[in-house]
């Protein structure tokens, strides 16, 4: 078998894009096909079928954001999530990843679409969520302590469910940073 001649993870990109903006049930083999340009036989002999498809490009998902965190606690665990956070809050207001309308988070929109429909693919998106909140849990215990870590990683979990949700109403930039700042009182936005 000749080997692939292709670089996965930029195919990976482009599903990740297709299956963020079109849905996994939206999105069809066809589809794919003609996102990535590659024929079906190549499609599948290196990725499997379109739920293989799929769980490697949430697993990318996944993991380019698990980096991005780790690069912003980099700046401590405060500073780090205030950054993260403002992102968010600034990228609702533009195009988004798939640079055509804002997109929310593709892990969360993946666990809202397929929660009563694919159980499997949901509970992986749901294990990318646990494995988001015990990265922040872990960055918060070092500059906060323990004793808090898990109230406060919750509520930055649910400040980005918010901000991924809510931005589809493209509410306005200062009044989300003023809610965060509400909502969050423990972290430095003195600073910013």
């Amino acid at each position: 078998m000749a080997k692939a001649q292709f670089d996965k993870n930029s195919i990976l990109d482009k599903t990740i894009m297709l299956f963020w903006q079109q849905g996994y049930h939206g999105t069809s083999m066809q589809d794919v096909t003609s996102t990535t340009g590659l024929k079906p036989g190549s499609l599948y002999n290196s990725f499997g079928n379109k739920e293989q498809l799929f769980i490697a490009s949430l697993n990318r998902y996944a993991q380019r954001s698990a980096d991005k965190m780790k690069r912003a606690m980099a700046h401590g665990a405060g500073e780090g999530i205030i950054m993260l956070l403002t992102d968010m809050v600034a990228a609702r207001g533009q195009k988004d990843y798939t640079q055509k309308e804002y997109a929310s988070c593709f892990i969360i929109k993946t666990q809202l679409e397929l929660t009563s429909t694919e159980p499997k693919l949901s509970e992986l998106a749901g294990s990318c969520l646990s494995r988001t909140k015990a990265q922040y849990k872990l960055a918060i215990a070092s500059e906060y302590g323990e004793a808090l870590s898990e109230v406060y990683a919750t509520s930055v979990m649910m400040a980005i469910f918010g901000i991924r949700v809510y931005g589809y109403q493209q509410p306005n930039e200062a009044d989300v940073l003023e809610s965060l700042r509400l909502s969050l009182p423990w972290l430095p936005w003195k600073k910013h």
